[in-house]
């Protein structure tokens, strides 16, 4: 069983902001969790300037993975031509989209399975 590894880094206050934006419109409750999946499944991309930030990078965010996933972030890191896990994470976590693949279950319709997410997000 592989071990937890804390990923930490740090941005400016308005970073975290924009963090949160992107994790709440991609339907995240919880930036951890946004930053570990956007760190993991973000396609390789050329770095461009993110802009200037004001500021000094004094909040941290961070998240868990195990010592594989770890593996495949610095992997991807290289393939974007990141110099740093901290530039990648910054660059991943203002921009990316995460997408997701809906499947049907062959035994209802598509109305029905919205119909079942709906239930489930009211009763939790």
């Amino acid at each position: 069983m592989d071990t937890a590894i804390d990923i930490n880094f740090n941005v400016t206050a308005s970073q975290k902001e924009t963090i949160g934006l992107r994790a709440s419109e991609n339907g995240f409750d919880d930036i951890s969790a946004y930053l570990k999946v956007v760190a993991l499944k973000t396609q390789a991309f050329t770095l461009t300037p993110a802009g200037a930030s004001t500021g000094e990078a004094s909040v941290k965010l961070g998240f868990k993975v195990t010592e594989s996933q770890k593996n495949q972030i610095e992997e991807k890191m290289k393939e974007s031509g990141c110099e740093d896990l901290t530039s990648y994470l910054q660059y991943v976590a203002l921009h990316a989209v995460v997408t997701a693949v809906v499947e049907v279950r062959s035994t209802g319709s598509f109305d029905a399975m919205l119909e079942r997410i709906a239930k489930a997000k009211s009763n939790s």
